[in-house]
């Protein structure tokens, strides 16, 4: 059985809009293993987001594939990548996207719950979350009484709520002072532990690119170096 979980061949993106069509990805190539977290660094509009969109199933390539478990995801119809991100992805975004309106324990279980879980085993699944990621206590804050480390673990919480095979991280500790981005990696390297999920964490952080396991650097739409 392959180790490879998701593999990129030649993926390329081109705006085409205006007078002159810009290319932000250009051939980029690579595979991630199952369990493997890996850093991709590079620093502003060197295709980083774009990169992470197109391995997400939100946006699509000019050209290329992007393979999960041997399937090209850009062959499913809209329903069938909507599943497939609900049924094995993740998202953590430097704005947490937290909705306000929601408790942390509602804001982690949305996902089951856009899934069809019923309630009540969807708040307990959240509730298991939030205490991995130290947020029992805040269960049932609202995301305007929690500091900015507390979203982003709710972030990562509901991130990982659905047990996802992959999980796309786009500059998680961005906005968080250096003590509080430091608290968040090393709750994503204990969560690696406990769930065997493979990470894809964007950033323009050296230091924090270095606790995983693998650095990619883009630059310019494209891989430089190792």
């Amino acid at each position: 059985m392959s180790s490879v979980l998701l593999s990129c061949h030649n993926l390329t993106k081109v705006y085409e809009e205006g007078p002159k069509p810009i290319t932000v990805l250009n051939n980029v190539s690579f595979d991630v293993e199952k369990g493997e977290q890996v850093a991709i660094l590079g620093s502003s509009g060197s295709g980083k987001s774009t990169l992470l969109h197109l391995l997400g199933a939100l946006d699509k390539p000019s050209n290329g594939e992007v393979l999960f478990e041997g399937e090209d995801i850009y062959t499913f119809t809209e329903n069938q990548q909507a599943n497939f991100r609900n049924q094995n992805l993740g998202f953590v975004y430097q704005q947490h996207h937290l909705l306000p309106e929601f408790t942390a324990m509602e804001n982690t279980a949305m996902p089951l719950l856009i899934g069809g879980m019923k309630k009540v085993q969807a708040m307990k699944q959240a509730e298991v979350l939030l205490e991995k990621v130290g947020l029992a206590a805040r269960a049932e804050h609202k995301p305007s009484a929690l500091s900015g480390g507390e979203r982003q673990r709710v972030a990562i919480a509901r991130a990982l709520v659905t047990n996802p095979k992959l999980v796309l991280a786009d500059e998680p500790t961005g906005n968080l002072d250096d003590k509080t981005g430091e608290a968040i990696y090393e709750l994503l390297l204990s969560l690696k532990e406990a769930f065997s999920t493979s990470f894809v964490v964007v950033t323009h952080d050296v230091r924090l690119a270095a606790r995983l396991d693998r650095t990619l650097h883009l630059s310019n739409g494209s891989f430089v170096h190792e």
